[in-house]
């Protein structure tokens, strides 16, 4: 009866620690946004990391990202153009799903800001800054409202007065 036991502790212990092992750490993949296009390992992490367990909406939409930071990664055309193309597919999809979150809007600006012109995703921006000037005090995660805005503020994307209404 004892063995019996202690069999089903260590299989409770080992679903439990299965379970722990599996959160995605969602703080540092989004302060990891603004680097995941210039660092390779960061953004390979990352990904690996999405792709096994994102399961809502804003986890899909940094897997959406990372997946298009990879197209800066690798050196096959190929690749780069499917890296590119599913992450592309993938946002819109988050973004048409839930077109009012915040943190989506935020993602596919600043993608949208940095791409080269010939990627032909550049429709949005203008968009974009204004539904989160609009929109991001509603943030109610004080952390993730902060990190966003003093990305956008380095970002020179917006002008002082759009910034002032950023950052109330």
């Amino acid at each position: 009866m004892q063995v019996k036991c202690f069999w089903i502790m260590v299989l409770q212990f080992a679903f439990i620690a299965s379970v722990v092992g599996q959160t995605l750490p969602i703080a540092e993949i989004r302060k990891d946004f603004k680097v995941g296009h210039k660092d390779e390992e960061t953004c390979k992490k990352h990904l690996e990391a999405l792709e096994k367990h994102a399961d809502s909406p804003i986890e899909r939409g940094y897997e959406a990202a990372y997946h298009m930071f990879m197209a800066k990664h690798t050196g096959n055309p190929f690749k780069k153009m499917s890296y590119f193309k599913n992450g592309r597919n993938m946002l819109e999809k988050e973004i048409k799903s839930a077109p009012n979150n915040v943190e989506l809007r935020y993602i596919r600006l600043c993608i949208q800001y940095y791409i080269p012109s010939y990627l032909g995703y550049k429709d949005n921006i203008e968009e974009d800054k204004d539904f989160l000037v609009d929109n991001l005090y509603k943030l109610n995660d004080k952390n993730t409202k902060e990190l966003i805005f003093n990305y956008l503020k380095g970002a020179k994307m917006y002008n002082d007065e759009e910034l002032a209404l950023l950052g109330r």
